[in-house]
């Protein structure tokens, strides 16, 4: 049997009741809201609420009207999310109105940085054989994942499969940017399945570019099937979900399936989404640094996806000047070890102070709470380097 997706088109700034008839439609269009549940039972409802910026969150309507049409269903709501790690959780509800929302969705707040968590195991087995995870989650009866469409740097796009890693810690969240990103994100998948996933694309935002742009998209699109979901979803953004990885691997973890023969898309026709927002592809630092042929040199050693993040982004704002290099080494990940360079050494993240001396120290790492990753200082070191050798 295939997976079914529902595309329900909808004006990228529709009020509330035109949000709360489209969601509502397009759970619908995939068997209605008793093919994912009972009356009664728990829902959490877990929208993306990653930062204090509305620009990266899900739209706060799209979030209500998926919470009003369970507790119309007589459902006990839930509303949860983790922040963005440097980010306040108090302060991020807040900003995002989700004390009024819940309350005129009938629906509870409750705290996932704060709640209790609680370790459960990966079934298979997995990159991560257990995982600490909201018990909140664990205990809900339906988990919805409620995200926005974005792009993403170093995962492509972060859509229904990425919005899980709000269940867990903030040390897990450093966890996995450290020891494995995408297979963080499909062994919590596995642990917590979604039941439904619901994505606002009602405007879709491009964080891979720089600036940053947002597109008006207009859609709303629901599956019971998560990876099905992503795939659908990245390719209305223009992605191959083939060539992303955390999508591939959750179809062959048996999550999902990602291919166009095994969906029935319900609604709208994808062919006349696909590709129509030139969203960004990631900035890669290996290939932007190959780019320079030869001029910038990156030793790596077992970095975290953030640095690496950081890294590609500050590459890429010197991207049409690349050739005008000299002799620069980057190093990145606690591993590396400088070396004898008559050039410039730049050496990046925290856990490279401890060799500050042997070149340009730049701080850098996976954030801690409350401890904002400053983002521009390595853009600002490759822009100096630059004018000098100009």
């Amino acid at each position: 049997m295939k997976s079914q997706v529902a595309l329900v088109k909808i004006h990228p700034q529709a009020i509330g009741s035109t949000v709360l008839e489209a969601v509502r439609e397009s759970v619908d269009l995939i068997g209605g809201i008793e093919n994912f549940c009972h009356k009664d039972n728990e829902v959490l409802i877990k929208p993306n609420i990653s930062t204090l910026d509305s620009f990266q969150c899900t739209n706060p309507l799209v979030t209500r009207a998926v919470a009003k049409i369970f507790s119309e269903y007589h459902c006990t709501v839930l509303i949860g999310e983790d922040p963005s790690i440097p980010i306040k959780e108090n302060i991020a509800y807040r900003e995002y109105g989700l004390y009024e929302l819940a309350k005129k969705a009938n629906a509870k707040v409750v705290s996932l940085r704060y709640g209790p968590h609680t370790r459960v195991e990966v079934p298979g087995g997995g990159y991560f054989s257990e995982i600490e995870v909201s018990s909140i989650a664990q205990e809900a009866d339906l988990v919805v994942s409620v995200a926005t469409m974005k792009s993403a740097n170093i995962t492509t796009v972060t859509l229904g499969l990425k919005n899980l890693k709000g269940l867990v810690r903030p040390s897990w969240k450093r966890k996995f940017h450290c020891e494995g990103l995408n297979q963080g994100i499909v062994d919590l998948n596995a642990a917590i399945r979604p039941g439904l996933t619901v994505i606002d694309a009602t405007l879709g935002k491009d964080l891979s570019a720089s600036p940053r742009v947002s597109y008006p998209v207009g859609l709303i699109i629901a599956s019971g099937d998560p990876v099905a979901a992503d795939s659908v979803c990245a390719r209305v953004m223009g992605f191959n979900p083939e060539k992303i990885e955390h999508i591939r691997l959750a179809k062959e973890k048996g999550l999902g399936v990602l291919g166009l023969e095994n969906i029935e898309i319900r609604g709208e026709k994808i062919e006349n989404w696909t590709g129509r927002f030139p969203f960004s592809p990631p900035k890669d630092p290996f290939k932007l640094a190959e780019k320079s042929g030869g001029r910038i040199r990156i030793i790596q050693g077992n970095p975290c996806s953030v640095c690496l993040n950081e890294l590609g982004q500050s590459l890429a704002s010197q991207e049409d000047h690349l050739h005008a290099f000299r002799d620069v080494t980057i190093l990145v990940g606690p591993e590396a070890k400088p070396c004898l360079s008559s050039g410039y050494t730049i050496l990046f993240g925290k856990c490279l102070k401890k060799h500050k001396d042997k070149g340009i120290y730049v701080a850098g790492c996976p954030p801690h709470e409350y401890e904002p990753l400053k983002i521009d200082s390595l853009k600002k070191v490759l822009a100096k380097i630059l004018e000098k050798r100009g």
